[in-house]
């Protein structure tokens, strides 16, 4: 059994209930962690401040994780399993969650200093948080220099987001608040906006600038008007038949190409 700080305070538990709510996950600059990917990552990062192991030790593999943790110096808490299923979106996970602290937010004034090839995401109102962390965590993996969250985006450090983002928001730098005065303020520092859109150019015929931006819009409604006048609208061509495409399959296509263009 792990070594365990004992139950769980009705103080923390409260805390930890609260984090449901943005405002206050803003506010004590703390989220919730589920899931054995994004664990390690807010750990490796140095993010994760405790762990909570349900009472209920029955999920395969949740002790010799718990104790991997708490030999690394996290400090471990068991709940009663019927609070823990309170807690937790995950109905068949690791019977553990961690709360982390949330990673300042990116400067915009850095990304014009970057050297070399500099690749971006704009999340334009994107308003389901699992699309938010699966976008970042494509990002991550695809080495782009962060993330850039428009108005009406979902939080990435929901449970949900950070989940989806499989820990990618421990490293990837995440940037707020961005509307139109932002991104003029990127282009004027040489990076080019492009919209992804079914409608627009084929984005396999497109040479992307060392300075890149991937504008994602809307689930529903697309774009802020904004950025269809700001940026090139690419497009990936369907078959016959086929409406669209999920916005996070659709931005890992076109990111895919964004990165090679860079190997070329």
């Amino acid at each position: 059994m792990a070594e365990a700080e004992g139950f769980l305070s009705r103080e923390k538990l409260r805390d930890i209930r609260s984090l449901d709510s943005m405002k206050i996950r803003r506010r004590k600059g703390l989220c919730m962690v589920e899931g054995e990917r994004s664990l390690r990552e807010a750990q490796r990062t140095g993010n994760l401040l405790y762990l909570v192991v349900s009472e209920d030790r029955t999920v395969e593999g949740r002790l010799s994780l718990a104790e991997e943790f708490s030999s690394a110096g996290v400090p471990c808490y068991t709940l009663a399993s019927a609070h823990f299923r309170e807690l937790t979106e995950v109905k068949a996970g690791t019977g553990m969650l961690g709360v982390a602290r949330i990673p300042p937010q990116g400067d915009l004034d850095e990304l014009g200093g970057l050297p070399g090839r500099s690749i971006l995401f704009f999340l334009d109102g994107i308003q389901e948080p699992g699309n938010v962390g699966a976008l970042i965590r494509t990002a991550w993996a695809l080495g782009f220099s962060g993330v850039l969250m428009g108005n009406g985006t979902a939080d990435p450090f929901s449970a949900k987001g950070v989940r989806s983002s499989a820990g990618g928001v421990f490293h990837l730098p995440l940037y707020g608040g961005i509307g139109a005065r932002e991104m003029e303020g990127l282009t004027r520092v040489r990076y080019s906006l492009f919209a992804a859109d079914r409608e627009g150019q084929d984005y396999r015929s497109i040479e992307y600038p060392e300075r890149s931006i991937l504008a994602l819009g809307n689930e529903g409604s697309g774009f802020s008007e904004w950025v269809l006048q700001t940026g090139q609208v690419v497009g990936i061509p369907l078959a016959q038949g086929v409406d669209s495409l999920n916005v996070v399959v659709a931005g890992g296509i076109i990111a895919a190409q964004m990165g090679k263009d860079g190997d070329r």
